[in-house]
């Protein structure tokens, strides 16, 4: 029993579509046109409007109608042929550098926290997203520390006064070598080579022999050496370190979280944001430094940060300033510290290594 078309009754005549006036004709419908088009009437022997050459996709084939396939997602834009794509593709996708990348700084930069509370309560397709904001401001504060010259790590090897001596209760040598004070320095001029003296070269493998580690002596007179040596090692591992240092960072702001039930993800998110604002406040801060070399220029960065995270804190944990002031001193004290001591440790053992 035939049945019919859905919707019509069985037995009911199927419903013709009307002829076209004398003089005119049905043209076909073109069916690879992108939007279905009815049978249309036209005056006998003229020809049909044509309808625009297909565009299909040159990964799937499938027809595409925008720059980008409803299928794959694959561009259209054709980066073997213009130069000029890649750098702003380059810009756009590992700089995210764009319109909604101008914006994200901004409110970044004048509204401490707000990128991390928009992001915890699911307002994320407005801004960058905190990693690849972290990419490229790390990429640019990386950029400008090589344009800069100045040293990451620096071990300074200072001659100590005679009054330092006494002060600090040291026994002077009997020759008149002089003693060493070392102490660890970031981002500084680099410091120049000096001539170590017979004496202490003897007095270091006398120590080394006496610790039972032979290489102590080489490593120090290396150091007192060069003391720039450092710094190649240094430059290497410090993207590692920092990135290494985030999670943890982000288990410290956990752990001292505030009213706001918030998860891992969006600790890290605030990690992430706060690492950021360090690197633009750095790449400000780099002709400072590498002119001046001030109290002023070394202790107010780090007073910056400091306002700047409570603020941030404030804004994304609900806390109250001087709370989140505190909370965030306690976790930069811990990041800074073990930053500065992983950059020690990893410059002395790469120096330990080419020592052989």
């Amino acid at each position: 029993m035939d049945m019919g078309a859905p919707g019509v009754a069985a037995g009911a005549p199927k419903r013709r579509r009307a002829p076209c006036r004398p003089g005119f004709v049905k043209r076909p419908a073109d069916r690879h046109a992108l939007v279905a088009r009815p049978r249309v009437c036209y005056p006998v022997g003229m020809p049909a409007p044509t309808s625009p050459a297909p565009f299909h996709c040159r990964n799937c084939g499938h027809p595409r109608a925008d720059r980008f396939c409803a299928r794959c997602g694959q561009d259209s834009r054709d980066h073997s042929r213009e130069l000029g794509e890649l750098f702003r593709d380059f810009a756009e996708h590992v700089l995210a550098f764009d319109l909604k990348s101008i914006r994200t700084l901004g409110t970044l930069l004048t509204k401490p926290g707000q990128l991390t509370l928009d992001w915890a309560q699911g307002r994320r397709m407005t801004w960058v997203s905190p990693l690849r904001l972290y990419l490229g401001a790390s990429f640019l504060f990386y950029v400008a520390l090589w344009a800069s010259g100045l040293a990451l790590l620096q071990i300074s090897a200072t001659p100590m006064t005679d009054a330092e001596i006494q002060a600090a209760g040291i026994k002077p040598h009997d020759d008149g070598t002089p003693i060493y004070f070392f102490s660890p320095e970031m981002f500084v001029k680099p410091v120049p080579q000096v001539t170590v003296p017979p004496q202490t070269s003897e007095r270091l493998r006398v120590l080394a022999d006496s610790t039972g580690i032979p290489k102590l002596a080489p490593l120090a007179e290396a150091v007192l050496a060069n003391p720039a040596r450092l710094n190649e090692a240094a430059d290497v591992w410090l993207p590692r370190i920092l990135f290494a240092l985030v999670p943890l960072a982000a288990a410290l702001f956990a752990l001292f979280r505030g009213h706001k039930p918030l998860l891992y993800m969006d600790h890290l998110a605030f990690a992430l944001h706060l690492q950021s604002f360090i690197f633009l406040l750095a790449i400000a801060m780099m002709p400072l430094w590498a002119r001046y070399d001030t109290m002023t220029v070394s202790v107010g960065p780090g007073l910056v940060i400091l306002a700047y995270g409570a603020l941030a804190h404030r804004r994304t944990y609900g806390n109250a300033l001087w709370l989140s002031a505190i909370k965030v001193l306690i976790v930069l004290s811990i990041y800074l510290t073990t930053l500065l001591f992983g950059l020690i440790a990893v410059a002395g053992y790469e120096l330990w290594r080419t020592l052989g």
